[in-house]
């Protein structure tokens, strides 16, 4: 068994929403990076066994916004963010994790079952991770969507819900790991 293991620095962590309602284009879609984040892969051999993901709420930041009437301002980044942890449940849930239940390969990588555990409340989810060759290592994509509802969670509106959050979430990890 081999253990790998990334971080920021290998890569990113981001998660990408969309915005829905009747007042939907005066909203954002917005791509959210969190910077305090670790992942483990167990290979057996070249074969993926196991992943786990951590990441640390507090280290959330607003990357961009695509959309809307105005482009972001810092005070809207900040106002964004304070709403994402509030959402979140930060304050009582600081962190979110993915375990792997199983993995099963694909063409171009693997399916990885998980449960994620956002604000106390655990939900499966598919993880579609890509392995490609880079020099000197090896890069690997994950891609899965999280129901903020499934966990509790009430996505963030305004407007009386005319303006609101997607409910769904998508969330990406894309790292290089030497080898």
């Amino acid at each position: 068994m081999t253990s790998l293991t990334a971080g920021p620095a290998d890569g990113t962590l981001t998660l990408h929403t969309g915005v829905e309602g009747r007042a939907a284009k005066l909203g954002h879609a917005l791509t959210i990076a969190l910077s305090d984040w670790s992942a483990t892969a167990e290979l057996d051999g070249e074969a993926l066994t196991s992943v786990e993901v951590v990441a640390t709420l507090s280290s959330l930041s607003v990357v961009s916004g695509t959309g809307g009437v105005k482009p972001l301002s810092d005070k809207d980044r900040g106002s964004i963010r304070d709403n994402a942890l509030e959402t979140l449940k930060a304050g009582a849930h600081p962190t979110v994790r993915v375990t792997s239940t199983s993995v099963t390969p694909t063409a171009s990588g693997y399916d990885v079952a998980v449960q994620v555990s956002v604000a106390g409340v655990d939900q499966p989810a598919v993880l579609a991770v890509t392995v490609a060759p880079e020099q000197g290592g090896v890069r690997v994509s994950g891609v899965t969507g999280i129901v903020q509802t499934e966990h509790g969670l009430s996505p963030y509106s305004a407007m009386m819900g005319g303006l609101k959050v997607s409910d769904r979430v998508e969330v990406r990890l894309d790292v290089t790991v030497a080898r």
